[in-house]
């Protein structure tokens, strides 16, 4: 069962951060772009955060699994405590960009957009930390 959630727990490694680096690279190609033909293809690039979020959701459960021989030592290892909480953090910034998102597509698009990215930059960083942090753990 382990390892069916190990590799669970990869491939929604790939699809959440994925989802990072995907919109990054876009951001490339939105910046060679009209201001309308930008927030229109913004827009309409939002269908790939429906990945991140099963990424995340995958991520979460079989990480739950994962972690379970830890809980009892946990107190001893700061670094995973560090992970734990960037989780939590990436999990809370996930929430907001989903918030954002929605009422882009309702109206008011182009602030919705901006703070989506700013938001979206800081789950990169934390995203990437958390990999890096559980190298560092689990080498």
């Amino acid at each position: 069962m382990r390892e069916v959630m190990l590799i669970l727990h990869f491939i929604g490694l790939t699809m959440g951060l994925g989802t990072s680096f995907a919109h990054a690279f876009l951001g490339i190609i939105v910046s060679k772009t009209t201001h309308d033909e930008a927030i229109q293809f913004r827009l309409h690039s939002l269908i790939l955060s429906k990945m991140g979020n099963i990424g995340i959701v995958l991520l979460v459960i079989s990480g739950l699994y994962l972690i379970t021989p830890y809980w009892s030592v946990l107190p001893t290892l700061p670094l995973l405590i560090l992970k734990l909480v960037l989780i939590i953090i990436l999990v809370v910034l996930i929430i907001i960009i989903n918030i954002y998102s929605k009422k882009a597509m309702e109206g008011d698009a182009e602030e919705q957009l901006k703070k989506m990215e700013l938001v979206g930059k800081m789950t990169m960083i934390i995203g990437l930390a958390i990999v890096i942090l559980a190298v560092m753990i689990f080498h």
